[in-house]
């Protein structure tokens, strides 16, 4: 028997509430997360581990989210399609990359929002 392997996901944000808050959704749904505050850590990860899906904040101090699909742009651009962006970030920001990135989940969420479009992704990658 097989055992079905639970989905990785990476979720780049920079507030700590905010990483425990989407951290302990996605792992009571099942997922496995891996948290990191800035874009430079993010790339270092995706260079070195496989993920499903990468939830990326996009107004942060430092790197964020689009420093992240530009490194994507250059060395992965097929990872992009599996990009969720958490943001409150307007619209304005988004311009660009909503096409290429598989969706957004605007700050402030509700749980369920949030785990719909993780399913939604995860389903389409496997």
């Amino acid at each position: 028997m097989f055992l079905k392997r639970k989905a990785r996901l990476l979720l780049l944000d920079d507030d700590t509430s905010m990483q425990k808050l989407i951290g302990a959704i996605l792992r009571k749904a099942g997922y496995r997360v891996d948290i990191v505050a800035v874009g430079a850590q993010a790339i270092e990860k995706i260079g070195r581990e496989e993920y499903d899906g990468l939830l990326l904040d996009v107004m942060t101090p430092t790197e964020g989210g689009l420093t992240v699909i530009r490194h994507l742009r250059e060395k992965n651009p097929k990872l992009i399609q599996r990009v969720v962006l958490v943001t409150a970030s307007p619209e304005s920001v988004l311009k660009g990359v909503d096409k290429e990135i598989f969706g957004v989940v605007r700050k402030p969420f509700q749980p369920e929002e949030l785990l719909e479009t993780i399913e939604r992704l995860v389903a389409k990658t496997k």
